[in-house]
């Protein structure tokens, strides 16, 4: 019988490989059946603290991995075991492409967003929490190996061996049990190579659609029916599964307005990692823009090379000694 190939390193926490790219599945079936509506997000009382920024370490690092994808592509820039990292030079390239060139080369890979995942999963955790907490709610992020899964079960088998093993069984009530210990379960959606985030509220009993504001006005409600019709149905397969049916049933797709919009073409996965970062179920914890998104572009590849996560301890020796040298010059 046919079954998932990735069952444990999607349960291990596993969040990049040494693939240059991993494109999730596009739909070819269309459920567009409920209405998408609109939630606005109201202002927030207290607006998040931005991040300490170390423009020298951001220019080196930017420095160091525009060279070896030049030179050596496949050299090992990020790496760790647990969770399962490798980032090679060449899958972070597109961070190094700069704000002129509005090209396919500056779209980020899904390695690279799943990697940063982690890092907020890191975050959120700090002060000996096991989970993170927003507002009083426990969250849950997850990433593009995720949505693979919850597609690969929400696709009806189209032969008998193709349908779900004991193991996928099992593998279902434990993913239904790992949502429903939080309060709001986010999703990174990759769908006609656009990513965008999803956020399943299980207080309000709906998916919130994530997405700068002029992509969600040219795409319309059909492209996010269509781009989480499968990852919905996964999820209800695996909440009946687990003997919780009732829980999905009724679930609506909304899609939140008047976030911040992009002005290019390649930045919506930096969007979509904001969204996960920022967003509690009502509003983002802090507001952005455009410009802030492209700082964050660079600020990407020095907070991954880093990480306490990444074991490359000669790759962060080495930026560091371009620091010096540059400074000296």
């Amino acid at each position: 019988m046919a079954s998932f190939k990735s069952t444990n390193a999607r349960t291990c926490g596993r969040v990049g490989t040494d693939d240059d790219e991993r494109h999730a599945k596009k739909s070819r079936h269309i459920n567009a059946t409920s209405p998408t509506i609109c939630i606005r997000p109201a202002s927030r009382r207290v607006q998040a603290p931005a991040p300490v920024v170390d423009r020298r370490r951001e220019a080196a690092t930017i420095a160091y991995i525009k060279a070896h994808a030049e030179e050596r592509k496949d050299k090992l820039i990020v790496s760790s075991e647990q969770p399962h990292v490798r980032l090679r030079a060449d899958a972070l390239r597109s961070l190094t492409v700069p704000l002129s060139e509005d090209c396919p080369e500056r779209k980020i890979l899904a390695a690279v967003l799943d990697a940063y995942i982690e890092l907020l999963r890191r975050h959120g955790r700090q002060g000996g929490a096991g989970h993170i907490t927003r507002n009083g709610r426990r969250v849950l992020l997850l990433g593009v190996e995720e949505q693979d899964w919850l597609q690969y079960l929400g696709t009806p088998p189209r032969t008998a061996e193709h349908r779900l093993t004991e193991q996928d069984a099992a593998e279902m009530v434990a993913t239904a049990g790992r949502y429903l210990e939080n309060d709001l379960v986010f999703f990174l959606v990759n769908h006609r190579e656009h990513f965008f985030a999803a956020a399943l509220d299980f207080r309000k009993g709906e998916y919130q659609v994530l997405d700068s504001g002029n992509y969600a006005r040219r795409n319309g409600a059909r492209f996010y029916e269509e781009a989480t019709s499968r990852i919905r149905r996964g999820v209800a397969r695996c909440m009946k599964e687990a003997g919780r049916a009732h829980d999905a049933a009724g679930w609506r797709l909304r899609r939140a307005a008047g976030l911040p919009e992009q002005a290019d073409e390649s930045s919506c996965g930096l969007f979509a990692l904001k969204w996960m970062e920022l967003w509690d179920g009502e509003e983002l914890a802090r507001s952005f823009s455009m410009d802030d998104v492209h700082a964050f572009r660079t600020r990407l590849a020095e907070e991954l090379v880093f990480s306490e996560m990444n074991q490359m301890q000669d790759v962060k020796e080495e930026i560091k000694s371009m620091m010096t040298q540059m400074r000296s010059n």
